[in-house]
């Protein structure tokens, strides 16, 4: 992976975790996506505005299909965390991504992967699915649990997250990197107003804004940030890469958890972080 990309994706990735400890925190995990998502799509439409880009049709269904199924992903994951155990739901929604990735990358982009690059991968995979479990005793529950309803749920959020990562890799063959990005999270707002507003979230829209505002306000600023630094790297290298270095937000998320919020931060994360580093490093390298 060029130099270029990993510092794109490390920034991204430490964007990423500086607003993950509010969105973990939030009372209702669905509603403060939606709010940070109007806030950034306010906050930077005057940049858009100016630059009024033009856009091909096939940048506009790339953008539609990545907008729809990135609502999805946010529905999904939102009631697998209201539904289910973090340590049975976080390894199932956050460990298979790289892996489905690589795939989607390898069936649909025709990227071929070094060795090196794949035991990356495979790498970052057993780290997140490790960052959550909390013991050695539950390393197979998440995988026992997919009969349940919460697990199914969250497997789905991973599946999503592939599918619009290899959209997104389409796309940027048509868009910038700053107006995809925009433009995307604008549509997976559109798209997931109805569902707020028709559920038994929008009872929650007034009193998720006041207590999470202070959050709200700084994921809606990094959000964009995070998603236009990895869609930039994204046009530097495989798709397959940069989804598993991507990733890293996940263990920089646990490490300030367990800096800021005194949350634990055992052996086996200590071994998880390793891991997502150690593969994070062997692609950089080699891949």
């Amino acid at each position: 992976m060029p130099l270029s990309a990993l510092l794109l994706l490390v920034l991204s990735a430490l964007l990423h975790a500086a607003y993950y400890g509010f969105y973990k925190r939030s009372a209702d995990k669905q509603v403060f996506a939606w709010w940070f998502l109007l806030v950034a799509v306010v906050i930077y439409s005057p940049v858009l505005i100016l630059n009024r880009p033009v856009i091909p049709a096939q940048g506009w269904l790339c953008l539609l299909l990545s907008g729809l199924v990135d609502m999805a992903y946010f529905v999904s994951v939102g009631k697998a965390f209201e539904e289910g155990d973090l340590s049975v739901v976080y390894p199932l929604a956050r460990g298979a991504p790289p892996l489905l990735i690589a795939l989607g990358g390898a069936l649909f982009l025709g990227e071929r992967l070094t060795v090196w690059g794949l035991g990356g991968i495979l790498l970052v995979t057993a780290g997140l699915y490790l960052v959550n479990v909390r013991s050695r005793a539950d390393l197979l529950r998440p995988l026992r649990s997919l009969r349940e309803r919460s697990s199914q749920l969250a497997l789905l959020a991973s599946v999503g997250v592939s599918i619009y990562s290899v959209i997104d890799k389409i796309g940027l063959r048509y868009v910038d990197p700053f107006a995809y990005g925009y433009l995307m999270l604008l549509i997976t707002l559109f798209s997931f107003t109805p569902y707020i507003l028709l559920t038994e979230h929008r009872a929650h829209l007034v009193a998720e804004w006041w207590i999470s505002k202070l959050g709200i306000g700084v994921a809606g600023v990094f959000v964009f940030l995070s998603y236009f630094l990895a869609l930039a790297a994204m046009r530097l290298s495989y798709v397959s890469y940069v989804g598993s270095v991507r990733s890293v937000n996940v263990i920089l998320g646990a490490l300030l958890g367990a800096f800021l919020l005194k949350e634990p931060y055992g052996a086996t994360r200590v071994l998880a972080s390793s891991l997502v580093f150690g593969g994070v490093l062997l692609i950089g390298v080699a891949g």
